[in-house]
């Protein structure tokens, strides 16, 4: 059962117009906040420090006799590096280069060349129901600032669902013959309705 609140993949036109009655609100990448790594200590990693996102999580993984200061040290380095590696990939840049191969790939076309008005995609912080949202004659794709650290197959998913909006504007069978050309399309739904399920019902204490 899906609650009035809970985010989908899949859009209704109703909840897309009320949610854009504001202008998006451009997404700016926000740096780890250090005080909520999670550090796990390992015995089997006896010389290995390891930094991994899961979900909205980062997580550091240290061998278990490390010394504090040294732990804090690693922390900062590895941290760093994963936001530098994500801030990349977020960038406006790389978020169309992204769109464009999915769409030359899985749909047999460069949208940002074909379609009738130039198209824009960019992260906004203002959609909290939806993962991502499409306004074809305007040529502009919105995604949730919330995927940011997600799976790769999880975004790409959701672009491509965006981009055959392009195409096509309703959830139509000729829709999911497209959208079924993207062969992680339902291992992406499926994370995306465990993770808004678990927003949902399971707050931390």
């Amino acid at each position: 059962m899906t609650g009035p609140n809970q985010p989908s993949l899949f859009d209704s036109e109703d909840a897309a117009n009320a949610e854009h009655a504001n202008e998006s609100v451009e997404f700016i990448y926000q740096r780890t906040d250090l005080t909520k790594v999670e550090v796990k200590r390992s015995k089997r990693a006896k010389r290995n420090v390891t930094a991994y996102r899961d979900n909205d999580k980062t997580i550091v993984t240290v061998p278990t006799r490390m010394a504090k200061r040294d732990i804090d040290a690693y922390v900062v380095e590895l941290v760093n590096r994963l936001d530098d590696r994500d801030e990349r990939t977020s960038s406006q840049e790389s978020l169309e280069q992204r769109a464009r191969m999915l769409s030359k790939k899985y749909l047999g076309q460069d949208l940002f060349d074909t379609h009738k008005v130039p198209v824009k995609i960019r992260w906004v912080t203002n959609q909290n129901s939806r993962w991502g949202s499409c306004t074809p004659d305007e040529g502009s794709i919105r995604l949730s600032h919330r995927m940011q650290r997600m799976p790769s197959y999880v975004i790409d998913s959701v672009i491509v669902h965006e981009l055959i909006h392009l195409l096509v504007t309703d959830h139509s069978p000729e829709f999911y013959e497209l959208m079924n050309k993207f062969p992680q399309h339902e291992k992406a739904k499926a994370y995306l309705d465990g993770y808004s399920h678990a927003q949902q019902y399971f707050k931390p204490e």
